[in-house]
């Protein structure tokens, strides 16, 4: 079992991974470039950009292939549209950790 934690290029993701200290299953993905060297390697993936239209289709096909759990998105746009596909990652048996009651109007305070 694999955890997902986008916004790989931010030190946010860096503070969940050691607070979540499972080193072994952690994937840090993130839309924005990443350098080639890290992307060699399991632990980082390229994810689409959260403000396309597939953005939660090719998400969900990502975490099936790396067979991933656990979704932390950090990103407002990330986390508002996972919020509304919630149901659909767990029909995979995939949990998306976001607050159940998230709306972008709140990601701006």
């Amino acid at each position: 079992m694999n955890i997902l934690i986008t916004g790989a290029t931010t030190s946010k993701a860096y503070q969940l991974e050691r607070l979540l200290n499972r080193p072994d299953e952690i994937i840090l993905a993130d839309s924005a470039e990443l350098p080639a060297f890290l992307l060699k390697s399991k632990r980082f993936l390229k994810i689409p950009d959260e403000n396309a239209s597939s953005f939660v289709h090719e998400l969900l096909a990502l975490c099936l292939d790396h067979d991933v759990r656990e979704v932390y998105p950090l990103r407002p746009q990330e986390i508002a549209g996972l919020v509304s596909a919630r149901l659909l990652f767990e029909e995979y048996g995939i949990k998306v950790m976001t607050p159940a009651d998230y709306s972008l109007e709140k990601s701006h305070d």
